[in-house]
């Protein structure tokens, strides 16, 4: 009986994540799962791709230091371009896309991450009420990267293959491939290919 109702309970979390999706962003795939509902909120004449084995977990008990919000994915301006790979799982974070957010296979995105392509406000105070004055720049993000709890990656940046972001950290500027980087701005400190990461 047990066995019964779980299969009629993923049968409806499907259903309900096939009707949720095609109506937020117009695309589903078989192989996606999400953990709680997210936030997808797609912009006129903008576009969201997203790879098969797609996981957005936006329920505490889904993860092991939890979650604080529900995963929201957004592009923002019309002809924005938000792009994720193969293979990527998200927990509780933010991606607001305005310009273009480009992210690679085999992608780790730890919860609470924000990734935005754009300041959302502009600097100077009298322009700050009008968001058409908020710079953008596209964000890159490669295959196989790994961003930790609560950091934030700034419009701009590139973040080669194979890095880790420690958790917090602010990313404001291009992190090389296989690299550790760390910190308020995030500096590299250390090298993946060194012996000691295979241990």
């Amino acid at each position: 009986m047990k066995k019964f109702a779980r299969s009629i309970f993923h049968s409806y979390l499907h259903i309900r994540d096939i009707i949720f999706c095609n109506i937020s962003i117009g695309i589903y795939k078989k192989t996606w799962r999400f953990w709680g509902i997210p936030i997808l909120s797609k912009c006129k004449n903008s576009s969201i791709e997203i790879g098969d084995y797609f996981v957005a977990c936006s329920l505490p008990k889904n993860n092991s230091i939890g979650v604080n919000q529900r995963v929201i994915i957004k592009t923002v301006l019309p002809n924005s371009k938000l792009l994720i790979g193969s293979n990527v799982g998200i927990s509780g974070c933010t991606i607001s896309c305005s310009d273009s957010i480009s992210i690679g296979n085999n992608v780790f995105i730890g919860s609470g991450v924000l990734i935005t392509d754009s300041d959302a406000h502009s600097i100077h105070p009298d322009l700050r009420k009008n968001s058409i004055y908020a710079k953008t720049k596209p964000i890159h993000i490669g295959n196989n990267v790994f961003l930790g709890a609560r950091s934030i990656v700034l419009k701009g940046v590139t973040i080669g293959d194979g890095s880790v972001i420690g958790a917090g950290s602010v990313v404001t500027s291009d992190i090389p491939s296989m690299s550790v980087a760390a910190g308020n701005p995030a500096r590299v400190i250390t090298d993946i290919k060194n012996i000691e990461y295979y241990l």
